[in-house]
């Protein structure tokens, strides 16, 4: 069976959930024997090196990039505004990228064509092959941005509403092209064929993870934290809310608690947060070792769709979490019993707090979550449902 993945950015290094998910699936699959071809568009944000990238997926059959500026720039936006498309995707668009995409498929006699994402997406009708095209949602785009939307005022609000309108007619235009559709969870899934009029072969599929191995046997009771990427607007939002009613919380309660905040593109603003408990560390450039000595993941999200690949990783690696509704959709893990979830600040704090002060119940939640974690996201398994799914859809 042969594979080609078109990727929106390089997935390197490993510090963000896509990159995590979109790396996982190539290695995944490349294990379970399939010849794997990947070609992604190398953005500015997101830059790797060619050397890098031959030998950080030497595992795979072909790799190429193809680079392209997806900054944001103010007078295209502003000209957006007059124009009918979605500038989120606009962003990703090139020519010449497509022109990449129809010599490989020239190439080779592909089973499989599978688009890593919305943003790449819109290349589907510009290529021309037999094979299966399958679209894998990482998120619905546009529902992101409404909630985002509903949480400012004024201009503000109208404008993200403006791109999240946008996004929503492209997204409800190009999905239905697809031969199939992969939701990364249950509730994404069930929204494509609802509201996007998903019509033919659809399934929910996890993202996989591989299991994180402890590189600490120290971890201090009382320190919280939370990792990721600052550019992605639902986190900066989540840590807002944390750092302005949260933490205020939990830090009159408890003298011992220290909070631990990191995550690459770090609004300067943030910086000004940072006191002798409270640690905005900005891009770190070992997770693993940075989460180490810490006991407890704060995930407290209010906005965004799909699934929490640091949420994961942080129970395999044996921490207690505490998240939101939002932070544990897609995952389908019980109050009480795999984590503590609270929608609302004081309770919020007050899960953190408990988590804080009794040492049985932060260890049972870590072990329950870490069990859990272990047998649904595994990669190993999860590629193998990848490989049945393709070779089913082969069969048609």
């Amino acid at each position: 069976m042969k594979a080609l993945i078109i990727g929106s950015r390089v997935p390197f290094p490993l510090r963000d959930g896509g990159a995590i998910a979109t790396y996982n699936l190539l290695k995944g699959l490349s294990e379970q024997g399939l010849s794997v071809d990947f070609i992604s568009l190398n953005t500015s944000k997101h830059f790797i090196e060619e050397s890098i990238v031959q030998k950080e997926f030497s595992f795979l059959n072909h790799v190429e990039t193809f680079f392209i500026n997806t900054d944001i720039k103010a007078i295209k936006a502003f000209m957006n505004l007059f124009q009918s498309g979605s500038y989120n995707v606009d962003r990703f668009t090139d020519g010449r990228f497509a022109e990449k995409i129809q010599a490989l498929c020239d190439r080779n006699q592909y089973d499989i064509i599978h688009f890593e994402g919305l943003f790449v997406a819109q290349y589907l009708p510009l290529i021309k092959t037999p094979a299966i095209k399958i679209l894998r949602q990482h998120n619905i785009e546009f529902k992101i941005w409404q909630t985002l939307a509903s949480t400012k005022k004024g201009l503000k609000r109208r404008y993200i509403q403006l791109l999240a309108d946008r996004l929503e007619q492209f997204e409800k235009t190009i999905t239905p092209k697809f031969d199939a559709l992969v939701s990364i969870t249950e509730a994404d899934r069930i929204d494509s064929i609802q509201e996007l009029k998903f019509p033919k072969i659809s399934a929910t599929i996890p993202a996989g993870i591989a299991f994180a191995k402890s590189v600490s046997n120290t971890v201090n009771p009382s320190y919280l934290y939370h990792i990721g990427s600052m550019e992605w607007m639902p986190n900066m939002e989540a840590m807002e809310w944390f750092n302005n009613d949260i933490w205020p919380i939990i830090e009159k309660h408890s003298n011992t608690a220290e909070f631990f905040m990191a995550g690459k593109h770090m609004p300067d603003r943030y910086k000004q947060w940072a006191t002798s408990r409270f640690h905005v560390d900005g891009e770190v450039e070992s997770l693993e070792q940075y989460s180490a000595n810490k006991a407890i993941l704060t995930v407290p999200l209010r906005s965004g769709s799909g699934i929490r690949i640091k949420t994961i990783e942080a129970m395999m690696s044996g921490k207690a979490v505490v998240t939101t509704a939002q932070g544990a959709q897609g995952l389908e893990i019980k109050d009480g019993e795999h984590c503590l979830i609270a929608n609302e600040a004081q309770t919020f704090a007050q899960a953190c707090i408990q988590l804080l002060e009794n040492t049985e119940l932060r260890k049972h939640i870590a072990q329950n979550g870490q069990r859990y974690a272990e047998s649904h996201f595994g990669n190993e398994a999860v590629s193998r449902v990848w490989h049945e799914f393709y070779a089913t859809l082969i069969k048609q």
